[in-house]
């Protein structure tokens, strides 16, 4: 697993373009530049200036049996100050599903925001009848927190979703905060 760069358009716009349909009920609208190359070039150049800045980390995992891009993994709205947050989001190709690459690829990121960044919590949720995203979480050790009713506009609807979090026992707090 390593942090988007602009080296890895090509492939984030393959593994999009090929899981688009089994994307698309848990992801927002993508507007048709979605799908270029240019888009994604844009993106990653901006993923990894974000990174620089301790804003958001995008990850991308890869087989290690070939290399395929097999798992894209988001450590966003990365907040300091009393809060020491941050949103983790993931997806797994279809094509890969049920060989443990989302379980294995979110808990690199967990590592990486509670190790590297000293967050003391993640949190994400996940729509009630996704149970595979469900069974990655708890396997990683998020407990749900709750329930939200038309939380988030995604497959063209707004949809319920189940909240959940994990923090960090080894959390240290940093000099001044």
């Amino acid at each position: 697993m390593e942090p988007y760069g602009p080296q890895h358009a090509p492939e984030i716009l393959d593994y999009y373009s090929r899981n688009r349909a089994h994307l698309e009920p848990w992801e927002p609208a993508r507007a048709p530049s979605f799908y270029t190359l240019e888009f994604h070039r844009r993106e990653c150049e901006a993923a990894e200036a974000a990174n620089r800045r301790g804003e958001f980390v995008r990850f991308a995992a890869f087989a290690k049996d070939g290399g395929a891009l097999v798992a894209l993994v988001n450590l966003w709205e990365i907040r300091r100050g009393i809060i020491q947050c941050a949103v983790i989001g993931y997806s797994a190709d279809a094509a890969h599903q049920g060989r443990g690459y989302a379980t294995e690829a979110a808990g690199a990121a967990v590592d990486h925001g509670f190790r590297a960044l000293n967050l003391h919590r993640l949190q994400t949720s996940y729509h009630p009848t996704n149970e595979r995203s469900g069974r990655v979480l708890r396997k990683l050790g998020f407990t749900v927190e709750g329930y939200a009713r038309d939380y988030l506009y995604m497959g063209g609807a707004w949809r319920d979703a189940i909240l959940v979090s994990r923090t960090n026992p080894d959390w240290v707090p940093l000099s001044g905060g």
